[in-house]
This record gives C-alpha cells, sequence and structure tokens, in this order.
C-alpha cells in the first residue's frame, strides 16, 4: 500500500513535475520522458479518451452531445479540457500545479471556450454550488490520498447542478501482489542525505520526485458517493492506471 502524502507534499511534487516536464507527468509513457512528447501525439491521446468517456455516457447515462458547462478537475495542460472544449459551451480546467497551467494556457490560448485556473486548495469553494452539468476526472485523483479525494468527491456532488453528471477513473486495487520490502525502501530512500534521494529516484525512475498511487475498494468510493448525494449510473473496468491496476470508470448522477 502506499505511504500517504501530506498535502504539502502533495502540492511540492505537483509543483516540480509541472515545472521540469509536464506533459510527462500527466501520460507517463516511458519513451517519453524528459520532454519527448509531441504536442500533436499528446493531445491525441486526451481525444481518445474523452471520446471514450463520451460514448460511455451516452450509452449508460443518456447525456447529450453537446454539455453546457463542465469542469475537468486535475487538467494538467489542458490534454482533456481542450478535447471536451468541441463537445462543449464551455470547459473550465483546474489543477493545483502551476507549471501545469502556465504550460495550458499556452495550448489554449486560442480555444476561447476553454478556461484553466490554478487551485491551490483543499476544496472548491472557488466553483458556486450547482454550475456544472459535467463534472469530470481522469488519472488525477489515483494520485491524491483518499482522506482529500472524498472531500473533493462532495464537492464534485455540490458543484454539480441537479440532473447533472460526476464521472471520474480510479484504482481499486493492485493485480500483482505488492511486496513488503517497497514501503521499507521508501523510508530508507526518503532519509539519504545531502540529496541523494532525488539522485537516486532520478537513476531509478528518470524521476527525481514521486507520485504515489491509491487504491479505494469500490464499495468506499460507492458509499461515499451516496452520501454525497449521487446516484450511480455506470460502473466500466478501465486500464489507464496499467495493466497491473484493477481500476474502474464511474458514472454517477445528481438528482
Amino acid at each position: 500500500m502506499a505511504l500517504h502524502l501530506s498535502w504539502e507534499q502533495l502540492r511540492a511534487t505537483w509543483d516540480e513535475l509541472g515545472a521540469k516536464d509536464p506533459l510527462w507527468a500527466v501520460v507517463t509513457w516511458d519513451d517519453k520522458r524528459r520532454g519527448k512528447w509531441e504536442p500533436q501525439d499528446f493531445f491525441q491521446t486526451g481525444e481518445r479518451d474523452v471520446e471514450r468517456y463520451h460514448d460511455l455516457l451516452r450509452r449508460f447515462a443518456g447525456c447529450p452531445a453537446e454539455f453546457d458547462d463542465i469542469l475537468d478537475f486535475g487538467c494538467g495542460v489542458g490534454r482533456l479540457a481542450m478535447a471536451w472544449s468541441r463537445r462543449a459551451r464551455q470547459v473550465t480546467g483546474v489543477d493545483l500545479s502551476p507549471g501545469m497551467i502556465a504550460k495550458g494556457l499556452e495550448f489554449a490560448k486560442n480555444t476561447p471556450n476553454v478556461q484553466l485556473r490554478l487551485n491551490e486548495a483543499r476544496d472548491l469553494r472557488c466553483f458556486e454550488d450547482g454550475r456544472f452539468d459535467l463534472v469530470f476526472s481522469h488519472i488525477c485523483m489515483q494520485h491524491i490520498p483518499w482522506g482529500l479525494t472524498v472531500g473533493y468527491l462532495r464537492e464534485f456532488a455540490r458543484i454539480c447542478r441537479s440532473g447533472g453528471w460526476v464521472v471520474f477513473q480510479l484504482p481499486s486495487r493492485p493485480l500483482r501482489k505488492l511486496t513488503w520490502l517497497a514501503p521499507i525502501r521508501k523510508k530508507i530512500v526518503d532519509r539519504l542525505p545531502f540529496g541523494l534521494d532525488r539522485v537516486y529516484r532520478n537513476w531509478k525512475y528518470g524521476c527525481p520526485v514521486l507520485f504515489e498511487m491509491y487504491f479505494v475498494p469500490s464499495k468506499a468510493v460507492i458509499e461515499s458517493a451516496m452520501q454525497a448525494g449521487l446516484t450511480e449510473l455506470h460502473r466500466e473496468p478501465d486500464r489507464s492506471a496499467g495493466e497491473s491496476v484493477e481500476s474502474f470508470i464511474y458514472i454517477f448522477r445528481k438528482p
């Protein structure tokens, strides 16, 4: 099981990732490290992901061909917000990384119906109740400890308008047995002096900081969504978190 990052560590990690290699930090393909993503190819992955989500929403949730106002939570550089912009009147993306937002604003400068905003708070109080008809997140919440994520889930329900949809992906469990050595190794590396922890991680993983993955059983996700006032419409297996991870796409509706 992943060790839990504090809120401050979470912010610091994504600050650094957003500043040093923002595209790879969003879609972590091994051959795209160190700035090797071509923007056109990168954004095409977002189009494929959004096309899949829109198809699921139409088939299982009765959603329209075009939305009114979408929130993309954990938008990064706008990979998915840009794809949603062709299916909505307005798309708003939020992220806690200044570097991600800065890069995303460059990409979205000629897309007037996309707005990207920095939000470093543990909630979404920057948005009024019932603003969005679709609240969406993909391969973002898996890197946030569940104690924080469940708070965001309540916020999703609050800012979703009546009759709107809340849709996201979360891993439920690893499919490979985790070794007991992993947390011990992490503790040892974290305590290395003189910045050697960063040197080690850069050598081992090609990145000096580590972003954790958190697993939440489906039962806990559904119960928390129901407590927030949402109704489950559909749940579908997903492999976006990796082939060795059991993960699901969840579709909820706000009555």
